[in-house]
Parts: C-alpha cells; sequence; structure tokens
C-alpha cells in the first residue's frame, strides 16, 4: 500500500442513475486531522458498441461489483492531503470498443481515492493501479488486471490477463474453457491459482521460487533452477500460463459443486 493512511472502507453507495451520461453528486465532507475525506459517487453511460471498460487509478485500489443496468457506477473514497486538500479527478474518454476511466489528482498533489465500480459482469475490464489492491471477482467478461506492488483477487469464466511485480495474486478460473490465452505474472510476488481441470485446459507453469500442488501435478526442478508444472486436460483448447521470477506458485484444483457462486476466495 501507499504510504497515505488507509482508512477502512466506507459502506458503498450508489444513487439511481440519472439522464446524463455522466452525474455528480453533492458529497458529506469531515475532516480527520489534516486529513480531508470525502465520499463521492459518479454515473457514466455505456455508448453503443462499447464492450470493455478500463479503469486506472494510480492513487489506490479498484473493486468491481456487478450491475444489470448499461452504465458505470463509480462510488469513491477520498482521501484529500495537505497543503492543498486537491479534489480527486475523474476523467474519461472512449478509444473503440473501450471506455477508459481515470481517476487520480491534479499534478503531482498527495491524496489516496479507493473505488467500487458497479458495471455489467460481461463486459470486458481492464484494471490498473500503482499499490492498491484489484478485486474481481464472478466475473463472465476477460480480465485484464496490473499492479506494481498492490494484490490481485480475480475470478472469471473468460480470459484471464494479471499482473503484478511483487503483489500477491490469487486468482480463479471459473470456465471450462475461453478464447486467447490467459496469462498470469509476478517477478517476486505469491501466485495462487485454482486450476479448472474439469475443462479443457493447458497449464503451463514455471517459477524460479517453490511450486507446490494439491492435486498430484507433478512438478519438475531444471539445472537452471527453475521449477515447472505442466499439465493437459480435456480437449487442451485454452491456454493457462503461469510465470513468476521469484515467487511461491500454488497450484489448487477448481472443483464446482454446481453452485459457482460460492467461491474459495469469497472469505477474504
Amino acid at each position: 500500500m501507499s504510504a497515505t493512511p488507509f482508512l477502512p472502507r466506507l459502506a458503498l453507495l450508489l444513487v439511481a442513475a440519472l439522464a446524463g451520461a455522466c452525474s455528480t453528486h453533492p458529497v458529506a465532507e469531515r475532516a480527520a486531522g489534516d486529513v480531508r475525506i470525502e465520499r463521492v459517487d459518479r454515473e457514466f453511460e455505456i455508448p453503443a458498441g462499447v464492450t470493455r471498460i478500463a479503469i486506472t487509478n494510480l492513487s489506490g485500489e479498484i473493486n468491481l461489483r456487478s450491475r444489470d443496468e448499461r452504465e458505470v457506477g463509480i462510488h469513491a473514497v477520498v482521501q484529500r492531503m495537505p497543503p492543498g486538500h486537491a479534489a480527486a479527478r475523474f476523467r474519461t474518454h472512449r478509444d473503440g470498443d473501450t471506455l477508459a476511466i481515470e481517476l487520480g489528482f491534479e499534478g503531482d498533489a498527495p491524496g489516496r481515492v479507493d473505488v467500487a465500480a458497479f458495471l455489467p459482469g460481461d463486459l470486458a475490464v481492464a484494471l490498473t493501479t500503482r499499490d492498491g489492491r484489484i478485486a474481481a471477482k464472478r466475473r463472465a467478461g476477460p480480465i485484464e488486471a496490473t499492479t506494481e506492488s498492490g494484490p490481485i483477487f480475480a475470478s472469471t469464466r473468460d480470459r484471464l490477463r494479471l499482473a503484478s511485480r511483487s503483489g500477491n495474486i490469487r486468482a480463479v478460473a471459473i470456465g471450462a474453457r475461453w478464447q486467447g490465452d490467459s496469462t498470469i505474472d509476478t517477478d517476486s510476488g505469491q501466485v495462487v491459482l485454482m486450476v479448472p481441470t474439469f475443462g479443457d485446459v493447458v497449464l503451463d507453469a514455471a517459477s524460479g521460487g517453490k511450486v507446490s500442488t494439491d492435486f498430484g501435478l507433478s512438478v519438475h526442478r531444471g539445472d537452471d533452477g527453475i521449477s515447472t508444472a505442466r499439465a493437459r486436460f480435456g480437449l487442451a483448447s485454452s491456454n493457462l500460463r503461469v510465470r513468476s521470477r521469484t515467487g511461491e506458485l500454488v497450484l489448487e484444483q477448481l472443483v464446482l459443486l454446481g453452485d459457482d457462486t460460492k467461491l474459495p476466495e469469497d472469505d477474504d
């Protein structure tokens, strides 16, 4: 996490959608020492043809929640820091099939923004933080997530592309098959991956650190010090590639008992 003090997450509140493409709601502000804390709610329409939402927040964390409405709702808890107590910045633009939302502060102003984003579960998402966590669970669409040192929690029926230099990653590949390669990469962070052995999956995992598994998968350590674990399941049509330079890889078998709404990572 960043050096800015982390405050407990406040209750997530969203107001009803307004008619405009983006709406801003008045917020209550309170002071905690020299830090001013406020809650900000924004809503953004999803234009026709948009199938991907990209959210960049280099000043805090991103937590996704699903909603049925074809809108993106943002609830942000903002910590405005001295000396200037700069207000948080919300910027949006469209790039082809992607609606991009960027959060932060003007210039180098200090502060923190922790975000809950509400959007349809079938949309592809691309999420970027610096040292804040990313949580995107029980999605139907593809997930891309990138951090420097923040942890990542992700689960989807579709493709996973996750990367963190030193942050830990916990990933659940719920689907039996998907289009394109799923990749998980770290430099030194631990990866815990739940593998859908019931699916049509090619698993290719390698790390300079420890590699362990709970379902009888063989782990081989080469002369170069790299440990590898490889397996093919079903029709072997969907690639699942995991790499870490020095981080630990923990490979666990995913077993769904007819109801995938209660996944193992839900207890965090």
